[in-house]
C-alpha cells in the first residue's frame, strides 16, 4: 500500500479542482476549524452561522477523538471515525479539501486524520483567508447540521481500510507515550532521532505557562524548539520548500533534502495536544516526502507532563 500523501493546494489550484467534481468523484471542502481552549471563539459556531465554502462540511476535531480520555484530541477509535464521516454524508471516492478560519492552524491535523484512515485523495488548502481575499464565492446562508450539501452518488457508507492497514499507517506515523519514554530512558532520542515541538519557545523553556490551567510547561529531553509559525508566512499560509530548505539549515543545520537526515532514524513532531504538531509534519514532508518516517507523538505535551517522571520534564532559560 502506498504511503499516505496530502497535497497542498493554493486557492486557484482547489478552484481548478472543482472543476473535476461529479456525483462519482465529488470535490468537498471541510471546514476543520479549531481554537484554543483560552480563545473566545468556536469553530463550529462559526461554521453553522457564518461563512463557509460552498458544500463544506465540518470536522469536528474536540468530538472526533478517543472517548473519555484526559489527554485531547486522541485519535479516534475505528468505529468511531466512521460513524462520525458517515454523519458528514462522506464517500471513499470523494476529494477532500480541508480548510480552518485561522488559515493553516487545525486544518493539518484534520487532514492527517483522515489520511491516516486510508482516505485516499486528500488535500490542504493553503489557505483560506487567501480563498476569501480572491473573492470566491461563498455560502453565508445559516445551517443547522455539520454534513455537505454536496449530491450523493451511488455509494452511501463509507468504507475503511482494513485493521491491518491502519495499524501499517499507525506505526509509520505515530509515537505512542511508552515507545517514547523508553527513547528518553535510553538516550536513543536525541541520537537517533529528530524531535521537534510546534509550541511556543516559552512554554518550550518553561518561561510561560501552558493553556491548560494545572499543567506543567517545559519540554522533553532532547526535542528542539520549533514554533509552528516559523515554517509559515507572515500572512498564515505555508513557506515555500525553498524557504523550509533554508530555515531547517539555518536554525538546526539539518539539511533536510537529504534523504536519510544525516542517519536518523525518524523525525517526531509534537506540540500542546497533537494539533499544531502535523502543521510541521506537513512541512517536513513537502520537502522530504513520503519516504522518510515523520512520526506525530499523539498525546503529545498534556500527556508527557502528566505521566512522565519529573527527571524528564526539562525547562531551560
Amino acid at each position: 500500500m502506498s504511503k499516505p500523501f496530502i497535497s497542498i493546494l493554493s486557492p486557484q489550484g482547489f478552484r481548478a479542482l472543482l472543476r473535476s467534481s461529479s456525483s462519482h468523484s465529488r470535490v468537498v471542502p471541510i471546514d476543520a476549524t479549531w481554537y484554543m481552549p483560552n480563545s473566545p471563539h468556536n469553530g463550529k459556531g462559526q461554521y453553522l452561522n457564518e461563512d463557509r465554502i460552498k458544500d463544506a462540511a465540518f470536522f469536528d476535531l474536540d468530538e472526533v477523538a478517543l472517548p473519555e480520555s484526559k489527554y485531547p484530541h486522541m485519535l479516534p477509535p475505528y468505529e468511531v471515525f466512521k460513524k462520525n464521516i458517515e454523519a458528514l454524508k462522506l464517500q471513499k471516492t470523494d476529494k477532500l479539501v480541508f480548510y480552518d478560519k485561522t488559515g493553516i492552524f487545525s486544518s493539518p491535523r484534520a487532514a492527517w486524520t483522515f489520511s491516516l484512515y486510508g482516505h485516499g485523495r486528500v488535500y490542504l488548502l493553503n489557505h483560506y483567508p487567501d480563498y476569501k481575499k480572491h473573492d470566491y464565492p461563498l455560502d453565508t446562508n445559516p445551517k443547522d447540521n455539520l454534513a455537505t450539501s454536496a449530491e450523493l452518488g451511488d455509494a452511501h457508507h463509507y468504507e475503511l481500510i482494513s485493521q491491518e492497514q491502519f495499524s501499517d499507517n499507525y506505526q509509520d506515523q505515530v509515537i505512542d507515550y511508552e515507545e517514547l519514554l523508553a527513547l528518553v530512558q535510553s538516550e536513543k532520542l536525541e541520537k537517533h532521532y529528530v524531535t521537534f515541538d510546534a509550541r511556543s519557545t516559552d512554554r518550550f523553556t518553561g518561561k510561560s505557562p501552558e493553556p491548560r490551567p494545572g499543567l506543567s510547561s517545559g519540554h522533553i529531553p532532547g526535542a528542539l524548539s520549533l514554533p509552528f509559525n516559523k515554517v509559515l508566512k507572515e500572512d498564515g499560509s505555508y513557506k515555500s520548500k525553498e524557504e523550509l530548505i533554508q530555515l531547517f539549515k539555518d536554525d538546526f543545520n539539518i539539511d533536510v533534502t537529504d534523504p536519510t537526515l544525516g542517519g536518523k532514524e525518524a523525525v517526531i513532531v509534537m506540540c500542546g495536544t497533537g494539533v499544531t504538531a502535523v502543521i510541521l509534519k506537513l512541512a517536513l514532508q513537502s520537502v522530504i516526502g513520503t519516504g522518510f518516517p515523520i512520526r506525530v507523538y499523539d498525546g503529545s505535551w498534556t500527556e508527557w507532563a502528566q505521566r512522565a517522571p519529573s527527571a524528564y520534564i526539562a525547562k531551560s532559560g
